[in-house]
């Protein structure tokens, strides 16, 4: 029997010995032991995909996680991938133990095969304690070069001390959106710049356009290469360069080309001869010239490069370019690329040259300015001047329509239409629309789509239209725990969050007044309710505003709500608050301390004090009616004997009076004694 039990004994022993091992090499019931609840104890810190990924290029993937509890054994971290993506490195990386608080970094090595959107899901699992989190991550794959210029908007006929606009438009020729669009332009001495150096897009969708533009001034006269430099999210840095001629003047050395189309007939994808003057406008002659190309814009020149040969000082050549037009949409400039020889030196220079079409009206944005020149979210009659150029034939009956997208609407009933009448050619009109901007618009490009009709023909143009960025905030919480009826100068917190993507300057909050909580102290009292400053705060920066309110005895507990007003600056070191917004707080307002029991609402403490006060009145009323009743008595008491108040002879009456009556009922008595024998004796029973 006792060997028996030592074998029993041994062979636990080695169960247990063999449980703990494969506990130690990650071999786990499949029902887990215990399960956190509530707080979870695994947390994604950050989730970071490199820039830019293209196809067939490998780019990184990190995920960073937190533990958040005591302490973690057999961490596993997973990505899974849609189809299009490869996963070069492991799927699964397998983390070590980590202490409460401890970050640990998960990498993985991937490669798209195209472009387009793809979404991945890094799933995290640890076993002690036992926790999944997962995280979803669409990662955008660009297309080399997708961002590609599809026009260069350099006006002609531009001389010294002009002011001019000069614009460069990109579309997206991936198959997804593009993010954080940059643009620069850099201009050479001659010619200077009157706006910022960088624009900036935060987006372009799908097969869609953006075109920037700068004001320019003109110093002096020659021919000058501006570069355009851009870049994108998904299409990398890129530039173009693009020339700008400048008047004619006399110059001490080298020569200058002044090159002008004379009108002509063109149409959609047809070829139409174009006769071009040539003229040397410097002091130097020119030798071996010729023109190189005429293409872009839409157009495309047959029969260049062409030779021209020598060009005296002013004097001009006509030469005439067979023009191909590529689509519907005639552009009315052509860039004309020149070379020669002038003054022992070799120029090679490219002309933006005005095509006048004679056979149609064409009409062309100019420019596009905005009153304000900002536009926010919430914005009410937002001018948009609109100029509209006729490079054609005079046009009759001209009228614009300017249809608004999603998130902004008109002022009024016909604030998107302009009528003009009659349109000249070379004449500028300026159409003017007010909209508004919804309080819940994006910031962003919004293009407005331009509608010119004229002779039943309709041109329809592209406008740009920002609206810029604004603060806005949203309510995280609110501490409520101090307010109940009754409570005086107690705090009510409420934390708020910047969800905007801008900074809000010179902050303000107010407890709105005709609320529940009327506010009894605090940096500001103003007419309109309890204020507070803030200062600045930062985008996803959350804050706190505090008030000290009263709260009336009657006040019923409950769920209530309370208004807060922000008002706040944007870019600005004024004082002055330009916008406001409104946010809704509710909260609940429980019941006092526990010596302050309630009924309907009323602290009992308080209604005993009023039983009590009654009582004590009352109470003190009666004891000082007795009071005075013995006052009284003692007054009687103290009277002198031969006071004529009552006199011997009146108190004689009143005891002959009693004697009187006590007889009175001694006789009375015996009657009816008398009365009883008699009844008796008549019934024979005594």
């Amino acid at each position: 029997m006792q060997i028996m039990r030592l074998w029993l004994v041994f062979v636990l022993l080695v169960v247990l010995t063999m449980f703990v091992q494969n506990s130690s090499y990650g071999i786990y019931p499949s029902t887990p032991m215990f399960q956190i609840q509530g707080q979870p104890s695994l947390l994604f810190t950050n989730v970071y995909v490199d820039p830019n990924p293209l196809p067939d290029k490998p780019f990184k993937i990190t995920a960073d996680i937190q533990s958040q509890s005591v302490n973690w054994e057999a961490l596993i971290v997973q990505l899974s991938a849609p189809d299009g993506i490869s996963v070069m490195s492991p799927v699964i990386a397998k983390l070590a133990f980590t202490n409460e608080g401890n970050t640990m970094r998960a990498t993985w090595i991937v490669m798209a095969g195209s472009s387009g959107s793809y979404p991945l899901v890094i799933t995290a699992h640890s076993n002690f304690p036992y926790d999944n989190e997962t995280f979803s991550v669409t990662v955008n794959v660009g297309t080399p070069h997708s961002l590609v210029v599809t026009g260069l908007n350099i006006p002609g006929s531009i001389f010294p001390n002009d002011n001019f606009t000069v614009g460069l438009e990109l579309k997206n020729a991936a198959s997804v959106a593009d993010n954080n669009i940059i643009a620069q332009i850099f201009v050479p001495a001659g010619l200077q710049l009157l706006d910022n150096v960088t624009r900036y897009n935060s987006m372009v969708g799908p097969d869609q356009k953006l075109e920037f533009n700068w004001k320019l001034r003109a110093e002096d006269a020659g021919a000058y290469v501006v570069r355009f430099n851009f870049t994108s999210s998904n299409a990398g840095p890129s530039s173009i360069t693009g020339g700008i001629n400048v008047g004619s003047t006399l110059q001490p050395t080298g020569g200058l080309l002044s090159i002008t189309a004379r009108p002509t007939t063109l149409q959609p994808n047809s070829v139409a001869p174009i006769l071009f003057d040539i003229t040397n406008s410097g002091v130097q002659p020119i030798h071996n010239l010729q023109i190189v190309s005429a293409s872009g814009g839409g157009y495309v020149s047959t029969n260049t490069p062409i030779w021209v040969g020598d060009l005296g000082v002013h004097v001009t050549k006509t030469i005439p370019l067979r023009i191909y037009t590529l689509n519907n949409n005639l552009s009315l400039q052509i860039p004309v690329a020149v070379k020669y020889d002038s003054n022992e030196d070799e120029f090679n220079e490219t002309y933006q040259t005005e095509l006048p079409l004679g056979n149609q009206p064409v009409f062309k944005i100019e420019n596009v300015t905005v009153a304000p020149s900002l536009s926010y979210p919430g914005d009410t009659s937002d001018k948009i001047d609109v100029q509209i150029f006729n490079y054609g034939l005079t046009a009759d009956d001209v009228y614009a329509t300017l249809h608004l997208p999603s998130g902004l609407a008109p002022a009024w009933g016909n604030a998107t239409s302009a009528y003009f009448g009659r349109v000249s050619t070379f004449q500028t009109v300026t159409a003017s629309f007010f909209v508004n901007v919804d309080n819940m618009a994006h910031a962003g490009n919004y293009p407005l789509s331009l509608a010119i009709t004229s002779g039943g023909k309709q041109t329809t143009l592209n406008v740009a239209y920002i609206v810029s960025p604004k603060a806005e905030f949203q309510l995280v919480s609110e501490d409520d725990s101090q307010l109940y009826p009754g409570a005086t100068n107690v705090p009510f917190r409420i934390t708020l969050k910047n969800v905007g993507a801008i900074a809000a300057q010179t902050i303000t909050t107010t407890l709105l007044s005709g609320n529940s909580v009327p506010g009894v102290k605090s940096d500001t009292i103003t007419s309109v309710g309890n204020m507070e400053n803030i200062g600045t705060i930062l985008p996803g920066q959350t804050f706190v505003t505090t008030f000290l309110v009263d709260m009336a005895p009657q006040f019923v507990a409950g769920d209530q709500s309370a208004t807060i007003q922000m008002n706040w600056s944007q870019n600005s070191t004024s004082t002055s608050n330009a916008f406001v917004q409104t946010v809704m707080v509710p909260y609940h307002v429980d019941y006092g301390p526990y010596y302050l029991m309630y009924y309907n609402g009323i602290p009992i403490t308080y209604v005993i004090v009023v039983i009590f006060l009654g009582i004590g009145i009352g109470l003190f009323i009666k004891k000082r009616r007795k009071r005075l009743e013995m006052i009284e008595m003692t007054s009687l008491q103290d009277m002198p004997q031969n006071d004529n108040v009552f006199k011997h002879e009146e108190i004689k009456i009143f005891e002959d009076i009693s004697a009187e009556k006590i007889n009175e009922r001694r006789d009375r008595a015996k009657i009816v004694s008398q009365s009883h024998v008699n009844i008796d004796d008549g019934d024979g029973k005594r």
